[in-house]
């Protein structure tokens, strides 16, 4: 039933034994009140009685709230802002209930099959960190009571192919290094450095002389640098320390590896990196692949798996092993073992059988 009080209408009803009570500000008269008395016995029978509406506009809380929450809890907060970006434009002017399960599909193929800036297909796995950006704001929302589910459980990411087998010969590398000339030679000790210390390119770009300490012939890679979060440190091999202590007599600044132009740190070396790679006719390579030469090579040393994550900042060891992996010539040579096993016991069952 309802009932006015003062200047305000209330509910009041059961529904098996279990009591239903509120009030209704919207309501000015005693048939509007009944409409919103019935509304909320259709909310307890759906389940949804007492849950956040999913009102709320989804853009103004990615920006307003996810954003500046991302800035502050993320290393990774500028990322974060690229894919708000595509996501308000995308659901432009819907609430967080109009974001279906079924919208967000839609927005998984409409984003496959967009092509990028480069006029390049857009990766799955791009996709897939769009998507989960979506799902953290939605995470957020929740908890905030703006909405009471998250669409983005419900829809499945694209399968990634990220165990990539490309690392770099040595004649391969004799190749680039020899392509790293002219406008592209300030490319040449930063590609050495990945490919001797399996630094990260985030890692090289943002390296600083004072993380290098000479005396004891280690690189400190800081905590707010590392990608696991845990700061690290990096023997340095003879050709490393030789190149550096040549970049330190010739250093401007802290930064090791600074723009000439703007003298702050290298920020985008994609294009030359590109340029140089397909100048010494090496497809498909990435400048993530040098971290998996320098791993690989490791691995070829003989080197513990512990040690090598240790250099390398793994903290799981599954990663390690993937980027360690036996090449082919290794693999050759086991197999050939099994012939020389094989001559030594074929003579012995043929006097045996005699």
């Amino acid at each position: 039933m309802v009932r006015k009080e003062g200047n305000r209408w209330h509910y009041d009803f059961q529904i098996k034994r279990v009591r239903y009570r509120g009030s209704i500000p919207e309501a000015r008269t005693k048939a509007e009140a009944l409409v919103a008395e019935a509304q909320k016995r259709r909310e307890v029978f759906e389940g949804t009685y007492g849950k956040p509406r999913g009102e709320a506009a989804f853009d103004h809380y990615a920006e307003s709230v996810f954003l500046p929450w991302s800035k502050l809890n993320k290393r990774s907060w500028q990322t974060d802002a690229f894919h708000v970006a595509v996501l308000t434009h995308y659901f432009d002017g819907r609430s967080f209930r109009e974001i279906t399960p079924m919208l967000v599909e839609k927005f998984k193929r409409d984003r496959q099959r967009q092509m990028t800036q480069r006029d390049r297909q857009r990766s799955m796995a791009s996709v897939n960190r769009e998507i989960a950006c979506l799902s953290k704001i939605f995470t957020l929302a929740i908890r905030d009571g703006k909405t009471d589910a998250n669409p983005c459980v419900q829809v499945r990411k694209y399968k990634e192919d990220n165990e990539r087998a490309r690392y770099l010969t040595h004649e391969e590398e004799r190749g680039l290094l020899d392509a790293l000339t002219g406008p592209r030679a300030y490319l040449r000790p930063i590609i050495e450095l990945a490919i001797h210390t399996g630094m990260r390119r985030g890692e090289l770009l943002k390296l600083e002389w004072g993380w290098i300490d000479f005396a004891r012939g280690c690189i400190h890679i800081p905590k707010h640098v590392a990608k696991s979060g845990k700061p690290r440190i990096i023997p340095m091999n003879s050709m490393v320390r030789d190149l550096l202590a040549r970049l330190e007599r010739e250093r401007t600044g802290e930064i090791v590896f600074a723009s000439n132009r703007t003298g702050k740190a290298l920020t985008d070396i994609k294009r030359s990196f590109t340029a140089a790679c397909k100048d010494a006719g090496l497809a498909g390579l990435r400048f993530h692949d040098l971290r998996h030469t320098a791993a690989t090579r490791l691995g070829e040393t003989g080197a513990d798996p512990f040690v090598i994550a240790e250099i390398l900042g793994h903290a799981d060891l599954r990663m390690t092993r993937r980027y360690t992996h036996t090449n082919d010539d290794r693999k050759r040579a086991a197999l050939e073992q099994l012939t020389k096993e094989a001559a030594d016991v074929l003579p012995f069952a043929a006097r045996k059988k005699g």
